[in-house]
């Protein structure tokens, strides 16, 4: 259209999809369209040029090996399971409205393992592979899990494996089950359940802030109604005028958390990530960008690093490598791909 940008737009769909193919070997992209209707922009011509020859390195570096990923394994629980591993009902701009789309499209750039998991592979040993578990959705949805949270089994293998180390992130509605004497069935594990009006005359725990290194104090997290503390063990690491929006829970050797909601954003994609690494132990911090704006993959069997700048400024970051910290000073939506 007359005064567009279509270089512009061609950078934000690449920043787009760019950090999920430095996770995962893809053999072709593809844009579609009138090739005339481009005469008129050189620079456009001059930027996909520039972006495919981006895409044909970064293939290569994946025919060399896997990217370094962090020692965590995360585990996304929904009622699908591995049937619908990375999508919902349809595309991002169709499912915007369902927070396991924007926890997928964060996890999709991550330096970590992630497989999905039904509730029939929870009962067949399919924690003992994961350290993280995810359950996201509004309740009664194939996302949350509906009735497939009624099944004894389910919550006694996923209880088990909290109290011996696991940690289960329930975001919006997890667990959520109508017909037991809470809402989130996992509420014992997540110290939080939600007052479906049954509950409006008992006494409700006071709100102690606490603070932890992985929430940012710029994270935005939408505040939900009638979220309670069951237990004076959990801790609010953030609230929404007063009412707790992301809560940990002690829970023998693991723990629960709850997030109210969650939204995809370079902070947001940052703080997941940071939670990853406290789950690892993970001190050194090796191949993490310090600047949540870029992100980059290592690729061992190349020794080759790529670090991209998700904004649209000029961004300087420093990473920690095998080989001494590095750093860097990338353009907008940028992209360094050099040896270490």
């Amino acid at each position: 259209m007359e005064g567009g940008n279509p270089t512009l737009d061609a950078k934000k769909y690449w920043i787009s999809i760019r950090r999920a193919l430095l996770r995962a070997k893809i053999d072709r992209i593809g844009l579609g369209g009138y090739l005339h209707l481009v005469e008129g922009f050189p620079d456009f011509v001059d930027y996909i040029e520039k972006i495919s020859d981006e895409f044909r390195t970064v293939r290569d570096l994946h025919s060399a090996g896997k990217p370094y990923e962090v020692p965590v394994k995360v585990a996304v629980l929904t009622y699908w399971g591995k049937l619908r591993s990375w999508t919902l009902s349809g595309h991002f701009h169709e499912t915007y409205m369902h927070e396991l789309i924007h926890i997928n499209e964060a996890l999709s750039g991550l330096p970590v393992d992630v497989k999905y998991i039904n509730f029939e592979d929870v009962k067949n040993g399919a924690l003992k592979d994961a350290d993280l578990v995810i359950n996201a959705g509004r309740a009664g949805s194939a996302w949350s899990g509906g009735d497939a949270w009624a099944d004894e089994k389910v919550l006694t293998a996923l209880t088990e494996w909290v109290s011996k180390g696991g940690v289960f992130l329930g975001v919006n509605e997890p667990s959520a089950a109508a017909g037991f004497d809470t809402f989130f069935t996992m509420s014992h594990v997540l110290g939080v359940d939600m007052d479906l009006g049954d509950r409006v005359c008992h006494g409700h725990f006071s709100l102690e802030k606490a603070e932890e290194s992985w929430v940012p104090a710029e994270l935005k997290v939408p505040e939900k109604n009638f979220i309670y503390l069951t237990d004076e063990s959990t801790r609010v690491l953030k609230e929404e005028n007063g009412k707790p929006v992301i809560t940990t829970h002690p829970f023998g050797k693991g723990r629960g958390i709850y997030m109210a909601g969650f939204e995809v954003s370079d902070v947001s994609k940052r703080m997941l990530l940071d939670l990853i690494l406290e789950i690892a132990g993970d001190k050194e911090k090796l191949y993490i960008t310090d600047n949540y704006n870029c992100e980059c993959a290592f690729y061992p069997g190349s020794d080759t690093i790529v670090v991209i700048n998700n904004s649209d400024t000029v961004q300087s970051t420093k990473v920690n490598t095998a080989k001494g910290v590095k750093t860097y000073t990338i353009e907008p939506y940028d992209t360094i791909i050099e040896k270490i």
